[in-house]
């Protein structure tokens, strides 16, 4: 049987739902196919992959074609300490956002926070995630996953966008989602994808201690983030906020409808709790 082409992002934050399957730690028929989320979206869409943990409003432009892997998510409810929008003026008065190209949801939701919260529609420059010269080249730097959260520079000036959306609405965000084609992704594949976020988050310590050795970060410093600063389970309080999302998203003219919310559906009662 031919593997299914799975897309993934090498950041911590994924950890949790691609470990067991990177390390075979749960019986799978995936190939993972490793880039960043803005291009894993574009290898989904030209159907160059079965399916990715791709960015939210990826799925909300293409909802038509498109079905999610239920209980499962990358989202935060408060501080997310990996999406971080550093500023070097104040910030009613900047003009320009340099912005991670690995990013697409997290430059809409900065869009959302900036306007929303501080009455400002400046102009986004997408940029390597380098912080000095993004700041550099525009007012403020939109850094995401890794180069945010292990941003050496100590540069202090900046607000956490998952911090940020809590405030604004009290709801999660949801970032990312385990997203296909309804003929995609069979049922034993949806499985093994719950059955790897099962293992990762009862194999956090592990995980964390991995990432300290990678990262040469405390150990506490990697599990309070994938405990603490993030969660992987999508419930009804998620769905609510990628509703609200996908709202202002709307709103905002960012995409033409708002999109049904659409799992794939099979009879084991495992995908319904």
């Amino acid at each position: 049987m031919p593997r299914a082409k799975l897309g993934v992002f090498d950041f911590l934050n994924a950890k949790p739902l691609i470990y067991a399957i990177e390390k075979n730690k749960i019986p799978h028929n995936f190939e993972l196919v490793y880039d960043i989320p803005s291009q894993i979206a574009i290898k989904l869409l030209n159907k160059e992959i079965n399916a990715g943990l791709v960015p939210s409003i990826h799925y909300a432009k293409y909802s038509v074609k498109y079905r999610i892997v239920p209980s499962i998510c990358i989202a935060s409810h408060g501080a997310v300490n990996s999406i971080r929008l550093y500023f070097r003026k104040d910030l009613k008065d900047i003009k320009t956002v340099a912005t991670d190209i690995s990013s697409m949801t997290s430059v809409i939701l900065a869009r959302i926070i900036l306007s929303e919260k501080y009455s400002v529609n400046p102009k986004f420059i997408a940029m390597n995630p380098d912080l000095a010269v993004m700041l550099s080249k525009a007012d403020a730097a939109l850094l995401i996953g890794d180069h945010a959260l292990f941003e050496e520079s100590g540069y202090e000036s900046y607000i956490d966008l998952g911090d940020e959306w809590d405030d604004l609405t009290g709801l999660p965000f949801v970032y990312a989602l385990w997203v296909g084609r309804r003929e995609s992704l069979s049922q034993e594949d949806v499985m093994s994808l719950i059955n790897a976020k099962k293992y990762g988050i009862q194999n956090i310590d592990v995980i964390s201690d991995e990432a300290s050795e990678r990262y040469g970060v405390d150990f506490e410093f990697c599990k309070a983030y994938l405990t603490q600063n993030l969660h992987y389970d999508l419930g009804e309080a998620e769905i609510n906020g990628m509703k609200e999302f996908f709202t202002y998203a709307f709103y905002y003219g960012i995409i033409e409808f708002i999109p049904e919310i659409k799992f794939y559906e099979f009879e084991n009662e495992v995908l319904k709790k």
